[in-house]
C-alpha cells in the first residue's frame, strides 16, 4: 500500500531538487492521522539540512482537498479508549511540523487547492508562498465538533483584519480564494490548471544566479499573471465593515447576541451565523478568550499555549460529542455541554487553560 504522505524530489538544473510533499489520503480529504505528520516531520528535517533541495511544494492528491484537518475521528476513539496520550502526541507532533515550516530556512510553496480547512490552514499558513486555486475553499469550522481554530490559529487569527479573526473562529465561515487572499491567509492565486507548469519551471530555472526565495518569486508571477483575471468576488471583503461592527461588543454573550439578531438574506453571512448558534458554546468561550490571550504572544508561545489547551479541550471539553454528532453518527444533533455561552463559568475555563504537564512538551521549539 502506497504511504499516507508520498516525497520524491523533482531534478532541476544545476544538480539541484525541489522536494515534492503530496499528502496522499485522498478519500479522507487528506485529512492528517498520526503516521503523516510523523513522515511530515522527519522529511523536512531531512531536506532542511539537505544542501540540493532547495525548494519545497506540498500538494494533496486529487482534485477535492489539499487538507480537510486533522483525523479527529481517531482522536474521538482514543478518548472513548482511555488512552489520553494519543492526542498529546498527536498534537505536540502536529505543531512541530507547523512551526516548522514557518520557520523553514528555504522557501515552502503551498498549492492550497479544493478543500483547506483547519490543519491544512496550519499546514499552509508557514508557508512562503500560499497559493489558493479557482476551487479553494478554506475555513476553520472546529466549533462545529467542540474543539476551536488551533495550529497557531489563535495567532494567525490575531493577524487579520479587525473582527474577522473572531467571526471566522466563531462563525467557521467559508472563504474562497479572493477572500483568503484578502485576509492574508493566501498571497498568490493561480489556477489549478497551471500546477504543472509551475513545477516544470522550478525544475528549468537558474538556481545559481539569485537566491532561492527569488528564483521561485518568478516562476511564481509569472503563473500569477497568468490567471489574474479569474480571481473569483471576495464576499468578506464586502462585508469587512459589518462583520467588523458586528464583533465589536463588550463580551462574547454581546457577540452571538449580535450574530443571532442580524437581519439579513445574503446565503453567505446566513450560514455563518447559523454555524456560530449552532456550535459549541464551550469552544465559542474556549476560542473568545485564547484569541484575547493570544494577542501579544510569540508563534512559539501560541504552540505551546494551544497544546495544552487543545490536549484538555479534547479530554474534557465538547470535542468528543461534537465529532459523534457530525462526522460518526452523523445525526447533526450536538448535546453540548452548555446552552449558551454566558451559563459557562470562569473555573471551567481556567481548568482548561491549565497545563496539565510542569514542563510544556513543547518547551524546546
Amino acid at each position: 500500500m502506497a504511504a499516507d504522505v508520498l516525497f520524491s524530489e523533482l531534478s532541476a538544473r544545476d544538480n539541484k531538487k525541489i522536494g515534492l510533499i503530496t499528502l496522499n489520503a485522498e478519500k479522507a480529504l487528506n485529512a492528517l492521522n498520526q503516521s503523516m505528520i510523523d513522515l511530515l516531520l522527519s522529511q523536512l528535517s531531512y531536506w532542511r539540512d539537505n544542501d540540493d533541495i532547495v525548494a519545497l511544494f506540498m500538494q494533496g492528491s486529487g482534485e477535492k482537498a489539499f487538507c480537510a484537518g486533522g483525523d479527529v475521528r481517531a482522536l474521538r476513539q482514543a478518548v472513548i479508549d482511555g488512552k489520553p496520550e494519543v492526542p498529546a502526541h498527536f498534537f505536540a507532533t502536529e505543531y512541530r511540523v507547523d512551526y516548522m515550516i514557518h520557520a523553514y530556512p528555504k522557501p515552502v510553496i503551498c498549492w492550497g487547492n479544493g478543500i483547506v480547512m483547519g490543519g491544512g490552514i496550519g499546514l499552509m499558513a508557514g508557508a512562503d508562498f500560499r497559493i489558493v486555486t479557482d476551487t479553494s475553499m478554506l475555513a476553520m469550522p472546529e466549533i462545529s465538533i467542540g474543539l476551536y481554530p488551533d495550529v497557531a490559529g489563535s495567532w494567525i487569527l490575531n493577524h487579520l483584519p479587525a473582527g474577522l479573526g473572531l467571526f471566522m473562529a466563531l462563525t467557521g465561515c467559508r472563504l474562497n480564494a479572493a477572500d483568503a487572499i484578502y485576509v492574508d491567509l493566501a498571497n498568490r492565486f493561480i489556477d489549478h490548471a497551471f500546477r504543472d507548469n509551475v513545477l516544470e519551471s522550478l525544475q528549468q530555472a537558474d538556481w545559481n544566479t539569485s537566491e532561492a526565495h527569488t528564483v521561485v518569486y518568478r516562476v511564481i508571477q509569472k503563473y500569477r499573471e497568468k490567471s489574474a483575471g479569474w480571481l473569483p468576488y471576495s464576499k468578506v471583503r464586502e462585508h469587512r465593515d459589518l462583520i467588523a461592527g458586528l464583533m465589536d461588543q463588550p463580551s462574547l454573550a454581546g457577540v452571538i447576541s449580535a450574530l443571532a439578531t442580524l437581519e439579513t438574506e445574503d446565503d453567505w453571512l446566513l450560514a455563518a451565523r447559523k454555524t456560530a448558534l449552532n456550535g459549541s458554546p464551550l469552544s465559542a468561550a474556549i476560542g473568545y478568550r485564547q484569541l484575547q490571550e493570544a494577542r501579544y504572544m510569540s508563534l512559539k508561545e501560541v504552540f505551546q499555549s494551544e497544546l495544552a489547551l487543545s490536549v484538555n479541550t479534547v479530554l474534557n471539553g465538547d470535542f468528543c460529542e461534537g465529532v459523534r454528532s457530525l462526522l460518526v453518527e452523523k445525526d447533526k444533533n450536538p448535546q453540548w455541554k452548555y446552552k449558551a455561552v454566558d451559563q459557562i463559568d470562569e473555573q471551567t475555563l481556567n481548568q482548561l487553560f491549565s497545563s496539565p504537564w510542569p514542563e510544556n512538551p513543547l518547551h524546546d521549539l
